[in-house]
């Protein structure tokens, strides 16, 4: 029977994919999905998660549950290039969006898969982590608790949520709290999870020149 889970290794085409990592050009590879009209099969889903996984490590993010072997591998590649950075957040985003494995866990219905990506989201919107030893900041707390889990929030988290119930033509009711974005996913159908993107300086002004240089032809 094959592997099969909500991780980003837990399946068989997943695990088959990091056998054939070795160099950064594998990694660009899987990340051909975003610009492509259409499905996206599961198997091409899990290598582009997979994918955004060793571009998040390379960035210092690792996920606890990458084999050994392949952090190894892509911690000697170095640090990912913005270009990498982007296709490998544009590829999860599609993957998020569309095609078999949204539809496969929409079945399944746990929302273990929603709270898997949206951790993977949440790893990649994450600066890059410098050799140098950086200065001491103080993350900023958040102990109120989640809607979800009833558990708090935690250091920089301040994703909030409105509700707005139209009970008739006239009467209304709101509801609002803090919420988790991986508690808030989980809850809701693959198909509607909230992508959460964020940018930094450096990548956006890589983006720009990009979308220039796209406008004038080169």
């Amino acid at each position: 029977m094959g592997a099969w889970g909500a991780g980003s290794f837990e399946n068989d085409a997943a695990l088959d994919y990091v056998e054939e990592i070795e160099s950064v050009d594998d990694i660009a590879g899987a990340l051909k999905l975003a610009g492509q009209a259409g499905y996206i099969e599961a198997d091409e889903g899990s290598r582009a998660i997979v994918a955004g996984e060793c571009v998040a490590a390379m960035r210092g993010h690792r996920s606890k549950d990458m084999p050994d072997e392949l952090a190894k591998k892509v911690h000697a590649f170095g640090k990912a290039s913005l270009e990498l950075y982007n296709d490998a957040r544009d590829n999860l985003s599609a993957v998020m969006s569309r095609g078999e494995l949204v539809e496969l866990w929409a079945e399944e219905g746990s929302g273990d898969w929603n709270r898997a990506v949206t951790d993977l989201m949440e790893r990649l919107n994450q600066p890059a982590k410098s050799a140098r030893k950086p200065r001491k900041k103080k993350p900023q707390p958040n102990p109120s608790p989640c809607m979800f889990c009833d558990q708090p929030m935690g250091d920089e988290q301040f994703h909030m949520l409105d509700l707005t119930i139209h009970e008739d033509d006239i009467s209304t009711s709101k509801r609002g709290g803090w919420v988790h974005l991986q508690c808030l996913n989980a809850a809701l159908h693959p198909k509607h999870m909230i992508q959460n993107w964020q940018f930094d300086d450096e990548l956006l002004e890589w983006v720009m020149k990009k979308l220039e240089a796209e406008r004038e032809g080169k």
